[in-house]
């Protein structure tokens, strides 16, 4: 489309335009939002490039073009979008056309009218401090519509079109609180005559505006701008005097729309209730921001205080179902009430509520007994619960601390109770006794939640009981009652569970190289490894055959035997490529010692014995292929010579092309990713493969199959080099 648009504009700009008056235009189709991926492509790409092209030389027709399409909300993590072009042709430091700064004002005053709502966030655009950061749109590739245009434009000009854009948001036809909000939230940008206007903007539109949350909104707006510390720096005592006769003009008169902005964030900037001078050191402020969570927890306890008298228990669920952090009501709610009965009534309150903020309502209940005393808490629990059916009595106990002392409640009320209570528990992390952890891990397995359990204990795991650690991992790898986002097993804790494990007197190597096959394709190789695994197979040729047999098909006609087949179609599956993984990690040399050192004879009795399975199960070629390239990973002898002696005599006394194949496949697949400089070409390579000559020469008299062998290898990186002189001639053509 670039190159269409390129070629032919005025034909492409009336196609788009004409597609965009029909009722259901075909260019829409395009923007539909993009699947996750790096292997995915944005159809989008082509268009919104070809249009960029045209925008250095018919930026009118092209920015109400983009306009249009920027009213569509795309929904997916690609950065190319309608209004990012949009953004990148009107960035005031570097604009992406060719246009007069004459034009791109009359241009961008055009797109306010006719598309405000987009207008607006190019113009907001131009006096956000971020709008330094630039980006490059297309650019032509025959036309010279761009030549000399798409960089940085002098400070003039750039002040100019910054002062175009503040006039008109200044000047809006109709303010609003997302506006007005906008204005706020960049008001330390402004001049300072404009920052008054901003205040008078807000004044005049505060006297006929009767939604309270809005003005509560941008009232809570003007105090982070204005009456904190960064307002302190970037506005001047005369512009925080009047932001504050404003902002008590938005004071709404309910009470929790006026206190909601305490609960909004866990953590809350000083206020102007804690600014009272004008001039204060910064030592001076960091002390009072040390003593801002007193300040804040004071604010709040009075703010509930005041709601709960008015209002009671009507006014804390109108406050749970605004925008608000639960937990911390319910934490504040603790200076209300005095005594046991009164938190008694309160629980009970609550276990009334059910519908749409039942979940809000949960977590103030956390909140609360949170901040209530160990005793009193479970004084409090147990009187609550003595009356409460069930579904009552878990989901208040839910709301507890997740702690043994919350656990021992459930044990009277019987088996029902409290496996509804670990079916639906949500646990998380934390340093627990032993006895908690193992109680963890009890409920959990029994109502079938492994990773739930995984998830709770990873932080404990040189605690974990041994045979409980065992079942916990093979529970997790293998028990699939969980929803499939519920409690994601994560690698890194895989590995370091793996790790605590493993050596532990209960636990047989055997059974360690079946959880590393398990979890295989998540482990953490830096952590942990296969250790086992790799022992395993480089001890056992028929396991090796048999981790071949679950990713490669016979190549003849006949039959596995039972012990080769999976019937499961998605076990089968998952098994092949766990084993294709396991082929691509293995390491160890068979016949390896402790000591390092290589047994040939047991190296060679291990091969032949894999090669004569191989050939009995129909996988000849490819396990020769595979050994192959589990001899390729050999290390050198002390004199440099590689591959070690073993390897070389058992590689020598077979002779097979196709182990050969496989050692050179290996020993390609193991250098990894190259980086180069632009036009460097195959040094790299030849590089690689003069060494790999020279070690074929050093073997040549005494094993001539493998310096034939290694001899090709080097073939084949002259072969790459070759390739990567090519590509750097055609990367220096296109260069110039």
């Amino acid at each position: 489309l670039p190159h269409y648009a390129e070629a032919a504009p005025e034909e492409f700009l009336n196609l788009i335009e004409a597609d965009l008056r029909q009722p259901e235009p075909m260019a829409l189709g395009l923007l539909k939002p993009v699947e996750n991926g790096i292997l995915g492509k944005c159809p989008r790409t082509g268009l919104l490039w070809a249009l960029e092209c045209l925008a250095w030389n018919h930026l009118g027709r092209v920015s109400l073009i983009l306009a249009q399409l920027s009213e569509i909300v795309i929904n997916d993590n690609w950065i190319d979008t309608p209004i990012f072009s949009l953004k990148m042709i009107y960035r005031w430091r570097m604009p992406q056309t060719a246009a007069s700064l004459k034009e791109r004002m009359q241009s961008l005053e055009i797109l306010t009218k006719r598309f405000p709502n987009i207008g607006w966030r190019i113009c907001i655009a131009q006096v956000n401090s971020d709008s330094h950061k630039v980006a490059h749109s297309y650019r032509p590739r025959w036309r010279a519509d761009a030549s000399g245009a798409g960089y940085p434009v002098t400070d003039e000009e750039s002040d100019a079109f910054q002062r175009e854009a503040l006039d008109l948001m200044l000047a809006w036809r109709k303010h609003d609180h997302q506006t007005l909000g906008d204005l706020v939230e960049w008001v330390q940008e402004m001049p300072r005559k404009d920052q008054a206007k901003v205040l008078e903007l807000i004044d005049w539109w505060a006297c006929s505006e009767i939604d309270e949350k809005a003005k509560a909104g941008l009232r809570e707006q003007i105090r982070r701008s204005a009456f904190t510390r960064r307002g302190r720096h970037d506005l001047d005592a005369g512009i925080r005097n009047r932001a504050r006769t404003t902002y008590a003009k938005l004071d709404p008169d309910d009470l929790v729309v006026r206190h909601a902005w305490l609960f909004a964030n866990p953590w809350i900037d000083l206020s102007a209730d804690e600014i009272e001078a004008d001039e204060i050191e910064d030592e001076e402020f960091d002390r009072l921001r040390d003593e801002n969570n007193v300040n804040i927890r004071r604010l709040r306890d009075e703010a509930i205080r005041e709601i709960w008298a008015e209002r009671g228990f009507e006014g804390m669920t109108t406050l749970l179902s605004r925008n608000i952090i639960a937990n911390i009501v319910g934490s504040s709610l603790t200076s209300v009430f005095v005594g046991t009965e009164e938190h008694i009534d309160f629980l009970r309150q609550c276990l009334s509520v059910v519908g749409s903020i039942e979940k809000q309502v949960d977590d103030c209940i956390s909140g609360f007994l949170e901040s209530i005393g160990d005793e009193e808490r479970e004084t409090v629990l147990s009187m609550t619960i003595e009356d409460a059916d069930i579904d009552g009595i878990v989901r208040l106990l839910k709301c507890a601390p997740f702690r043994q002392s919350t656990w021992r409640l459930l044990d009277p009320f019987g088996i029902e109770a409290r496996n509804r209570y670990w079916q639906e528990i949500i646990p998380q992390p934390n340093r627990y006794s032993d006895n908690e952890l193992n109680e963890i891990i009890d409920r959990l397995l029994e109502v079938k939640r492994p990773r739930a359990a995984f998830n709770a204990v990873d932080l404990n795991w040189t605690l974990v009981e041994t045979l409980r650690l065992k079942r916990l991992l093979f529970d997790a790898g293998s028990v699939d009652s969980e929803p499939e986002n519920h409690y994601r097993l994560d690698s890194y804790q895989i590995s370091k569970a793996l790790k605590s494990l493993n050596g532990r007197a209960s636990v047989t190597p055997n059974e360690m190289a079946q959880l590393e096959f398990m979890y295989i394709n998540m482990l953490d190789w830096r952590e942990y490894g296969i250790p086992n695994l790799d022992r395993h197979i480089a001890e056992s040729p028929i396991s090796f055959v048999q981790t071949l047999a679950l990713p490669f098909k016979r190549n003849d006609s006949r039959e596995d035997p039972p012990e080769l087949k999976v019937k499961d179609p998605e076990r089968r599956h998952a098994l092949a490529f766990a084993a294709f993984e396991l082929l691509r990690r293995v390491n160890r040399i068979p016949g390896t010692a402790e000591d390092g050192e290589i047994d040939s004879k047991a190296l060679l009795a291990w091969v032949i014995e894999v090669r004569r399975l191989c050939s009995k199960y129909g996988r000849r070629e490819i396990g020769d292929q595979y050994i192959g390239q589990l001899l390729s990973k050999a290390l050198a002898e002390e004199d440099g010579s590689w591959p070690c002696l073993p390897v070389c005599e058992v590689m020598e006394k077979i002779a097979s092309p196709e182990i050969g194949r496989g050692f050179r496949i290996g020993k390609r697949k193991s250098r990894g990713v190259t980086v180069r400089e632009i036009g460097e070409g195959g040094a790299q390579e030849r590089e690689l493969a003069d060494r790999y000559r020279n070690l074929a020469k050093q073997l040549a008299f005494c094993f001539p199959h493998v310096s034939s062998v290694i001899d090709n290898l080097a073939a084949l990186y002259d072969q790459d080099a070759a390739h990567e002189d090519d590509e750097a001639n055609v990367q220096k053509r296109l260069w110039n």
